[in-house]
């Protein structure tokens, strides 16, 4: 293989590929505008940044060429150290596009149907379509679908083994670039406007999207963050009344101690029923969200096949197997035995239990350390001259046992993470949806026993509630402030820090050229000329206007995947526990409120634009919320009957401990019962949308928005 992974071609057909262009300069010439900066565009656009090197214009010509032969606008634009390719999709290709994915489109009419390229005139207005220019690509699609559409197409572009060397997969001709090093980056542009209007949305009377806000960021970010945001605005309101009984229980516990038992079980059973609304609320309101969207109704047969045609789910790109011929169509299809994945799950079954085993004794080890440092500041840290003091007996090796704790729990959740990530990578998934759920599997069963074991521990192992109360209170508040401090001013630090680093080595740059032009001795100036041009080199400031370049330089986007497991994380700690710590419910509904414009201004603001992704729900994510409803019950009635040992204040005195325990059993009986109830009567589609899917009327706005 040569130098540029290229296989050079002679004679034929097509002669060598080195005579589609003689210079990168010809191919922005021909390309469009090219050297100059690049300014604000309106239209969704893809930035393909190649570094700049040795025998790179071969490449650079060669993927031009292939790109462009899909029907993708090129545009180059020349740095000092990169070439850059704006990739813009030219309407054409998106009605082609759109049509062969049956994008779900709104008509002029008000409905929202299949996309048909055929029917185009009743998708654009006619003041759109003049005849001499053709409908505009940004009044017929947002910039979130052309994104879409434009990803679509270049996944679709596959090198050519004849030209390429080392393939993997199915790869596409950019992912083989970026694994050979070429390639540096690959993202689309953000929009400025867009991003404005968005933030916007944000007021002091306002602190939550509302449906105008979410459509924004669904035209712009596409469904994923959109549902994302979507749930976590829902789940903050719903937070604002679980968290104003929770409260109020933490008053009435600590002005009525002799009722705590009682008032706990009342709120276990509030808890109860918080959850089940909340996710079957959410199921409704999901509903809704996706039949405003794209008119088709979660759970009914027609629709699920509607979507399913539409959204044609390839291969993940690291799935590998054998190429077979498909029995009924005939053509080429790569598949892996099912024996292999049946092994593959099975070490992969039990490295996580392996690996849980070991993460509960490392828990349990920290809680063990917690004991043996109290008794060692109860004996040994008073005859000691240097531990003797308030402030090192108190206040430092009081706070020893937490530290190593969290710090305990930081390394295991990066070392979970870590191999579950891995072993899902192992099993070798087919579909991204298939492997996305794997991963969630995993790190929820991580999470649940890594960030609940100490607790579980202390509550029914050690039955030390009053121990449990106060490791939930630190934990919790720690975790909350120092999330935000992570999520919100780190990163806004860190891009100030960057910049102004930037703009220190650029001045002291100039200064140094100012000193060469005038030194008197030449040696020693060029010196520090060169040590002031390092410097700037290494901390480069784009120019103000050039968007590709500022925008390169914001930190990549780590998508919505992060986010979801935080809220698990919280939810777990509000329900699993919430007898223990009623006033948790009340503390993750003020951190919310931040969560919600954090998260907005980090994904407009500090990140690149992430690449849209078609969802018509959370995925996985609601089955995790739903273990973690279901298993509350459990915990809660569980920290009552045997941490408390206040079962009899539940059931009435006079029983033994077993008839109070089978009691507490036949009580959580109970509540399953009332919970599977109280979720069949909630959930279902609302009937206004059936009765407009019924009679094609169009789509009531309001409705939804009360």
């Amino acid at each position: 293989m040569d130098t540029t992974g290229l296989r050079q071609r002679g004679g034929g057909g097509g002669g060598s590929v080195a005579a589609a262009a003689a210079t990168v300069e010809e191919l922005a010439a021909g390309g469009g505008a090219g050297g100059g900066t690049c300014g604000p565009r309106a239209v969704g656009t893809v930035a393909v940044l190649f570094v700049k090197a040795a025998h790179q214009v071969e490449l650079v010509a060669t993927v031009r060429r292939v790109i462009g032969a899909a029907g993708v606008a090129v545009e180059v634009s020349e740095r000092p150290d990169l070439t850059i390719l704006l990739l813009t999709p030219p309407l054409p290709l998106l009605i082609k596009v759109a049509d062969e994915l049956a994008l779900r489109k709104r008509d002029l009419r008000g409905e929202v149907r299949s996309f048909s390229a055929a029917a185009l005139s009743e998708f654009v207005l006619e003041e759109d379509n003049p005849s001499a220019v053709g409908p505009r690509g940004d009044s017929l699609f947002t910039t979130a679908e052309q994104i879409l559409l434009l990803e679509y197409v270049l996944d679709k572009v596959r090198p050519d083994a004849a030209r390429f060397d080392d393939i993997h997969g199915n790869e596409s001709v950019l992912e083989w670039c970026q694994r050979q090093g070429y390639v540096r980056d690959v993202f689309p542009l953000h929009d400025g406007d867009a991003v404005d209007a968005i933030i916007n949305c944000f007021s002091r009377l306002s602190p939550l999207l509302d449906y105008e806000a979410l459509s924004r960021m669904q035209a712009y970010f596409g469904d994923k963050v959109a549902l994302y945001f979507s749930f976590l605005t829902f789940y903050t309101k719903s937070l604002a009344a679980f968290g104003m009984v929770g409260g109020l229980v933490s008053a009435g516990v600590t002005l009525l101690p002799e009722r705590a038992a009682q008032l706990q079980f009342g709120f276990t059973i509030f808890t109860v029923l918080w959850s089940v609304s909340l996710l079957s609320h959410w199921k409704r309101r999901n509903i809704e969200i996706v039949y405003l969207w794209k008119k088709l109704v979660l759970g009914d047969a027609a629709d699920e096949a509607i979507s399913a045609a539409s959204r044609k789910e390839d291969f993940r790109k690291q799935f590998f197997g054998e190429l077979v011929n498909h029995r009924i169509t005939g053509e080429k299809i790569m598949v892996y035995p099912g024996r292999l994945h049946a092994a593959r799950f099975a070490v992969s079954a039990v490295v996580v239990l392996v690996l849980l085993g070991i993460s509960a004794r490392v828990m349990i080890w920290s809680l063990h350390f917690e004991d043996v440092m109290r008794m060692w500041r109860e004996t040994v840290a008073p005859t000691m001259a240097w531990s003797r003091s308030y402030v090192v007996k108190d206040l430092i090796l009081a706070q020893a046992p937490l530290v190593v704790y969290l710090g305990c729990l930081n390394v295991l959740d990066r070392i979970n993470g870590f191999v579950a990530h891995k072993l899902t990578d192992f099993e070798n998934h087919k579909y991204a949806s298939t492997y996305e759920n794997a991963l969630v599997a995993k790190l929820v069963a991580f999470q649940f026993l890594n960030m609940n074991m100490a607790y579980l521990f202390v509550a029914f192992v050690r039955r030390d509630f009053v121990r449990l109360h106060a490791s939930l209170r630190s934990v919790m508040l720690i975790e909350l402030v120092t999330g935000n401090i992570k999520e919100t001013v780190m990163p806004v630090y860190m891009a100030a820090r960057k910049k102004s680093a930037a703009v220190a080595a650029r001045n002291a740059a100039a200064k140094a050229r100012e000193e060469a032009a005038t030194a008197a001795n030449p040696a020693a100036a060029a010196a520090a000329l060169a040590r002031a041009e390092a410097a700037a080199a290494a901390s480069p400031l784009p120019p103000e206007n050039d968007v590709v370049l500022t925008q390169a330089a914001l930190a990549p986007d780590e998508g919505v995947f992060g986010d979801y497991f935080e809220l698990v994380r919280q939810f777990s700690y509000i329900t699993l526990f919430a007898s223990a710590f009623p006033v948790g419910a009340t503390v993750a509904a003020l951190n919310n409120l931040g969560e919600l414009y954090a998260d907005t201004f980090k994904l407009c603001r500090l990140s690149r634009r992430p690449s849209p992704e078609r969802a018509l729900t959370i995925g996985a994510w609601m089955r995790a919320f739903e273990f973690i409803s279901v298993a509350s019950i459990a915990t809660n009635l569980a920290i009552i009957a045997v941490t408390r040992d206040a079962a009899s204040s539940v059931v009435g005195g006079g029983r033994s401990k077993t008839e109070e325990y089978f009691a507490m059993v036949l009580m959580e009986h109970v509540l399953l019962l009332l919970r599977y109830v109280a979720g069949s009567m909630l959930e279902g589609c609302p009937r206004w949308g059936l009765q407009q899917r019924t009679c094609r009327a169009p789509v009531c706005w309001q409705r939804f928005c009360a």
